[in-house]
């Protein structure tokens, strides 16, 4: 029975290239930093102004939890 040889591999592999792999935790440290300055944001706001705490926190824990949902169903 003869020998049989494994297939060439392929030395430039198709996939992403370095920069389309950097761009994910870019995008993620930007939304963090975002995330932080618009709670700090909130942090005053509801200090200045108490009655304003539950309205604001509801809307930015809705729209942290639509993008949230977004990356999550991108990265799919």
């Amino acid at each position: 029975m003869p020998a049989t040889t494994p297939p060439p591999v392929d030395p430039h592999p198709q996939g992403p290239t370095a920069p389309a792999r950097a761009i994910w935790p870019l995008l993620i440290l930007v939304l963090v930093l975002v995330i932080l300055l618009v709670g700090a944001g909130l942090a005053y706001l509801t200090w200045r102004h108490p009655s304003l705490g539950a309205p604001l926190g509801t809307a930015f824990g809705a729209v942290t939890l639509l993008v949230t949902v977004a990356l999550a169903l991108s990265r799919r």
